[in-house]
């Protein structure tokens, strides 16, 4: 049965470099899963939290810490596997069975990929919502950055950018706007 009383809204940090390119063989892995289930009768925004991911093939990097605050230390200390959070999203956020969003189609095919090359099964639904593709479509212009279209509408951003958790919770205040409207 498919619930349709929250959405469930992700953001995800992945390591990065600041040429863009993985040196050696380092490569993009997710580092972070921000997640938090935006309430869609009345707004609220439950359960926020961050799941951090110890990377198999990468470091972080200086350019990657300074971006995110994780540093190699906190994911080594804090971090799980990547199939440990996937199982542990599954179970709190009964993901297979709600719509889930982000914006952006980063955070979506860098889990597609990150569970098919590690043999995880997928652990949200098959309906996805692009929140910056659902904006730029209902207002005709260009997409912008999440910082840019929430101020654009005059709402706060709350924490800190580049927070997976903090990302993941302005992104499902921005989704409940535009949906409310």
């Amino acid at each position: 049965m498919f619930l349709y009383d929250k959405v469930i809204v992700i953001d995800i940090e992945a390591t990065c470099w600041a040429k863009g390119e993985a040196p050696g063989n380092s490569k993009r892995e997710i580092i972070e899963i921000g997640i938090c289930k935006l309430n869609m009768s009345d707004g609220s925004i439950e359960d926020k939290r961050s799941y951090l991911i110890k990377p198999l093939q990468s470091e972080i990097s200086e350019y990657c810490t300074n971006l995110t605050g994780i540093t190699a230390e906190k994911l080594e200390k804090e971090g799980m596997t990547f199939q440990e959070a996937c199982s542990n999203i599954k179970n709190r956020y009964n993901s297979l069975h709600r719509t889930y969003a982000g914006y952006g189609g980063f955070d979506k095919s860098i889990m597609e990929s990150q569970c098919s090359e590690l043999g995880v099964k997928f652990p949200f639904s098959e309906t996805y919502l692009d929140l910056k593709v659902m904006v730029s479509l209902m207002s005709g212009e260009k997409p912008v950055g999440l910082l840019k279209e929430l101020e654009t509408r005059n709402i706060s951003f709350e924490g800190s950018a580049h927070s997976g958790a903090d990302d993941a919770f302005n992104t499902a205040k921005l989704l409940y706007h535009v949906l409310k409207k």
